[in-house]
């Protein structure tokens, strides 16, 4: 209930349309609360309309944004495409190949910046640029092993496979926009699978719902355990880890999502929003997601909030004190041990 408190406060707080709260352990895949606002009354169903009573969470798959620098990192330092010591320049608006226009969301000069960095700043152009050296099949082949453009395990009513177009389909304003969560489309449970990906040292444990079943007499049935499929190294998902570290401990919202005691790896997204009547973006229209794991040094539990269309603050920002609270009342609630070290410090520039 928390959980659903919670992000009712956060929709109503920013003029969200809906939003959700979603929980999953780290290292069994198990899906411990995903709480949405409006919800169904399952005392009385027939009060919300017949296209409501399902799980959007489940059905609407949206851009993921800037969530999805964090895979494009794993997998070029995972297929050796670059390493962490790898550096690129990019300015804050840039024309790359064929003609494609990526900009940032703040505007800045050249800067030499590391791959944490890029995530740091979250800077489009950035890893953009780190895309250009991972081939296009490549990348798709990973996002697939991710778990991109398939239904979870848990087969929900009325889930969707999201939208991830063949690498054929890909001109090149496409293949960079991939890069950073444009141009293709998750469902919250995909893209909270995936980062249990990065949580769990690579393997990635297929989401679950349901633990047991009791029968009339009482007979109980557990439902076994999912085997786990590597997706990238132990080293690499290490690697991403440490850098949604210095996310969280040097960029914009550190002081806001903070927890003592703990380390923590986040990122944000704010994914532009498809008019379904026109078929292009909607103007001002953003679905923006904060989601992360603690503690970092050895990960229990991923996090996510998603706010769909908030109004007082249109950016991931609005997302961030909903975030900071749901991971604090997690971590007291299943008595996470508090980490015993503290966030190593990665460099931004080269």
């Amino acid at each position: 209930m928390v959980h659903g408190q919670l992000i009712a406060e956060q929709v109503q707080n920013t003029g969200a349309l809906r939003g959700a709260i979603t929980v999953v352990e780290a290292k069994t895949g198990k899906v411990r609360a995903l709480a949405e606002y409006p919800t169904v009354d399952p005392n009385d169903p027939t009060a919300s309309p017949a296209a409501e009573r399902g799980s959007w969470a489940f059905s609407d798959p949206n851009e993921p944004g800037s969530t999805f620098k964090a895979l494009t990192a794993a997998i070029g330092l995972d297929s050796g495409s670059f390493t962490t010591d790898t550096t690129v320049t990019a300015s804050s608006s840039e024309t790359l190949k064929g003609g494609a226009r990526v900009s940032d969301s703040f505007v800045h000069g050249p800067n030499d910046y590391t791959l944490t960095g890029v995530l740091i700043d979250s800077s489009n152009v950035g890893i953009s640029k780190f895309a250009e050296m991972i081939p296009a099949q490549t990348r798709y082949d990973y996002l697939q092993k991710f778990g991109v453009g398939s239904p979870t395990a848990i087969d929900f009513p009325g889930e969707s496979g999201g939208i991830l177009h063949p690498v054929q389909d890909w001109d090149d304003q496409t293949f960079y926009n991939t890069a950073f969560g444009q141009g293709l489309a998750v469902t919250i449970p995909q893209l909270v699978g995936a980062y249990q990906t990065i949580a769990n040292g690579g393997v990635r444990i297929p989401l679950s719902l349901v633990e047991s079943c009791t029968a009339a007499d009482g007979t109980v049935t557990d439902v076994p355990s999912e085997q786990g499929q590597r997706v990238v190294s132990a080293d690499t998902a290490q690697k991403v880890s440490q850098m949604l570290e210095n996310v969280a401990t040097q960029g914009t919202l550190a002081s806001q999502v903070a927890i003592p005691g703990y380390r923590i790896a986040i990122k944000t997204g704010t994914g532009e929003k498809t008019d379904p009547n026109t078929g292009a973006y909607k103007p001002d229209a953003y679905f923006t997601t904060m989601i992360g794991f603690a503690p970092a040094d050895d990960p229990q539990y991923i996090v996510a909030v998603n706010l769909d269309e908030p109004r007082t603050v249109k950016s991931s920002a609005a997302n961030a004190p909903a975030f900071q609270k749901a991971l604090t009342q997690v971590l007291k609630n299943y008595r996470v041990i508090p980490s015993g070290s503290t966030s190593p410090q990665l460099p931004k520039f080269g």
